[in-house]
């Protein structure tokens, strides 16, 4: 004999799910995703034009970023990293993040065979200013097919849902 699920039963799985999610942010935590497009015309001259990702961050006790990126060059080494401003001003990297790879201050994220991407970073002293726009964007390491070192080619901006 099956039972049917009340709208009681339904709100007490709602409601554990929602706490789930604010335990594992950290209490007070704020989040933000991005969609990473191609920045044209720098990707379609790497190459690029279809690159594009995803990208999430925790603002809380426990900073934390995730990159996943798709349809790069397999085998190729590209740079990453959280920016003050949004895609269309982007300012400065922001300082005091430590990725999981990284040259100097830049994160780094190699593609696999497939051309995509993982990686993540954390920071104990990220604090999201009230009225400040932050992206996170993907830069070629290399100089790629007449591009400088450093040139963006996929950017998402940072929002708060």
């Amino acid at each position: 004999m099956t039972r049917p699920i009340t709208a009681a039963g339904l709100a007490s799985i709602a409601a554990l799910a929602f706490f789930s999610v604010a335990v594992a942010a950290g209490a007070g935590a704020t989040t933000y995703n991005a969609s990473l497009t191609a920045v044209n015309p720098a990707a379609t001259t790497a190459g690029l034009a279809s690159v594009t990702g995803k990208a999430h961050l925790v603002d809380g006790t426990s900073n934390k970023a995730s990159l996943h990126v798709r349809n790069l060059v397999p085998g190729t080494t590209y740079l990453w990293h959280v920016h003050v401003g949004s895609c269309a001003a982007t300012g400065a990297p922001v300082a005091g993040w430590s990725y999981r790879t990284q040259v100097g201050a830049n994160g780094t994220l190699t593609a696999n065979p497939a051309g995509n991407a993982n990686t993540r970073a954390t920071s104990a002293t990220f604090d999201a200013a009230p009225g400040t726009s932050y992206s996170v964007n993907v830069h070629v390491a290399t100089p790629t097919n007449g591009l400088p070192a450093g040139t963006i080619i996929a950017c998402g901006d940072l929002i708060s849902p």
